[in-house]
């Protein structure tokens, strides 16, 4: 025993060094050359060790050198080799190069169980593009030009300095004093610390007249979106960057100044098609943590203002019926991430996994609406039982302190149910049959007679006791499937995922016929994306398409079948942040797009399997 203590105690001080040992930072590239007008791929990852004890994630500024054409792109991964858990996640950019040389990826760092992780640096060699194949005409094209003030964006912040949790509205506005035209969709980058939430998206730019630094602009709003801060410290909402088509006059040049002057009317003036990228600056953030004091025990960082309702649907029933328990927020702040409230129950009362709903919108420069979760309750034994009252806790913005909301208890009247009815009546009867075999003795010479009765042959006995035993097994093997399948939440998503896709689809369907644009678009995202998700598993913060990419490579999909699916996400995107109107033809075949995606997708999946 002495022994075995002085190996724990070993055992307990030597562990943390050795998670320690075994948790990596570091940074990859797909190449180290690469020319002028390529893509390419940086990747950052932590591997080793309990993935839970990782936080605060700070990219390096990889604009200086590179454009952030996509990303960051979250992946986890998880492997048993010999008994041992090996866990890793990755954040990828995709880049492209400004001008050649040699250049460094900067070292990323993040948090791990109270230490600073620094990844290393990578060095990345920037040749000259590739010649085209029609390289050789004449023809060199538009030369570039210097539009200065005349044409650029903006992210207008309603403010910089907030708490965990607390909203900040950022208004992308472009501002311009030429022609222009959108090459692209407007796709906003992934935010590092932020959890994000489009407000306003306008399919069809409208202009409008202002004044910025004393000059007079047509502005155009492309995207009002709500941030809501995950982590503390100074924070930074990433640039993103759009293409454009610029309309630039050029001149007739004879080399007389007569000569010129006189054909100087724009009447003899030819025009150029300039593509020009524009890209906003960055949001610096100060997020302050939430304070201390007065913090609630169970407290989960939930910001915002709410109200809770919870409602018994029945208070009387049998053991082994069924009751279900409605908890309901409503308020303003963050409802899309909200966890279930603390809920504690009597024992010999089992809960299943919460059926959640939600009705959020954006209003007032935050979230607003409901969320509501359904406990399926059931009591397995008679008597009284008593539900504790449910408890949420959040911090309010507007009174800067703590808030508990507390719910009423219920308490339950549990009948027998009949099973156990049907037994008590069996024992009460057998009980009184043993009463009767005692009997007085009786005094006379009276004959007994001998009854021979045959009993149950060995075979049909054995088979007899066999058949409870049996029963017993299936059930146990019934109970195990039952609980395996409601516990597998993402397992039971992969389950209903073509189902939902099919429903949706429907629905998208119904408004194109309607002409219902905005809802057909919505919908028939939500049925390409939300079947994506649940058929890989994905979370919804690693949705992006070059993740489902990978994701599908990993299950060995078909390359055809990728290039398909990746297709039809992209012509979903497209569709829904183009600022111009689709033709019915165009909105007919994205329909059809996305459904042979689904169930290539399918039937792929199931080959693999």
């Amino acid at each position: 025993m002495l022994r075995a203590g002085f190996g724990f105690l070993f055992l307990l001080l030597i562990a943390p060094l050795l998670r320690a040992q075994d948790v990596q930072f570091s940074c990859g590239v797909d190449r180290t050359e690469v020319p002028l007008g390529q893509q390419f791929q940086v990747t950052y990852t932590l591997s080793g060790g309990s993935l839970k004890q990782y936080s605060d994630f700070r990219a390096p500024d990889l604009n200086r050198d590179f454009m952030t054409l996509a990303g960051p792109s979250t992946s986890q991964q998880m492997q048993i080799i010999n008994g041992r858990v090996s866990t890793s996640i990755s954040w990828t950019y995709i880049l492209q190069p400004r001008q050649t040389g040699r250049f460094t990826i900067p070292a990323a760092s993040i948090n791990y169980d109270g230490s600073a992780l620094r990844s290393n640096t990578v060095a990345i060699k920037v040749g000259n593009a590739v010649p085209k194949s029609d390289e050789g005409k004449k023809d060199e094209g538009p030369p570039d030009v210097d539009l200065g003030n005349n044409l650029f964006i903006r992210a207008i912040p309603n403010k910089t300095d907030v708490y965990i949790g607390e909203p900040l509205t950022v208004t992308y506005k472009l501002y311009s004093r030429v022609a222009f035209q959108l090459d692209n969709p407007i796709k906003l980058p992934r935010m590092v610390g932020f959890w994000s939430e489009d407000v306003e998206a306008p399919t069809r730019l409208e202009p409008r007249i202002e004044v910025h630094n004393g000059r007079q602009y047509e502005t155009y709003m492309l995207r009002k979106v709500l941030y809501f801060p995950t982590q503390s410290g100074k924070l930074t909402i990433e640039p993103f960057e759009i293409g454009t088509t610029v309309r630039v006059r050029k001149r007739r040049r004879t080399g007389s100044d007569a000569y010129d002057r006189f054909f100087s009317d724009p009447f003899f003036d030819s025009y150029d098609n300039v593509k020009k990228s524009l890209l906003t600056q960055k949001v610096n953030v100060n997020v302050r943590p939430l304070p201390e004091e007065g913090r609630p025990k169970g407290f989960t960082g939930v910001v915002g203002r709410y109200e809770m309702e919870t409602t018994l649907d029945r208070t009387s029933l049998k053991a082994n019926e069924t009751a279900t328990l409605t908890v309901v927020l409503r308020g303003t702040g963050n409802l899309r991430l909200l966890d279930e409230p603390a809920m504690t129950l009597p024992s010999g009362v089992d809960r299943y996994n919460p059926s959640i709903s939600e009705d959020v919108t954006p209003a007032d420069g935050t979230l607003r609406g409901s969320k509501s979760f359904e406990y399926v309750l059931v009591p397995r034994f008679a008597g009284k039982v008593t539900i504790p009252p449910v408890t949420f806790s959040y911090f309010d913005l507007e009174r800067r302190e703590y808030v508990t909301l507390e719910s009423e208890s219920f308490t339950m009247e549990i009948a027998e149910g009949e099973a156990r009815r049907e037994a008590g009546d069996l024992e009460q009867k057998r009980v009184d049959y043993l009463a009767m075999d005692i009997r007085c003795l009786r005094e006379g010479g009276e004959d007994l007679i001998r009854e021979e009765r045959r009993g149950l042959r060995p075979a049909v006995m054995l088979l007899l006791y066999a058949i409870p035993l049996v029963l017993l097994f299936a059930a146990l093997i019934w109970k195990q499937r039952h609980d395996r399948l409601h516990g597998d939440v993402a397992g039971m998503k992969r389950r209903r995922a073509t189902r939902v896709a099919e429903r949706r689809l429907r629905d998208s369907k119904r408004h194109l016929e309607a002409g219902r644009t905005d809802e057909y678009y919505l919908e028939i995202a939500r049925a390409l994306w939300g079947y994506v998700q649940d058929k890989l598993g994905m979370p919804t913060s690693a949705m992006a398409i070059e993740t489902v990419v990978q994701r599908l490579h990993a299950r060995e999909a078909d390359e055809r079948v990728t290039e398909q699916v990746r297709g039809a996400l992209e012509a979903v995107e497209f569709a829904r942040f183009s600022p111009t109107r689709a033709s019915v033809e165009e909105k007919r075949a994205l329909y059809d797009t996305t459904s042979e995606a689904i169930i290539s997708m399918e039937q792929a999946l199931k080959e693999a399997v």
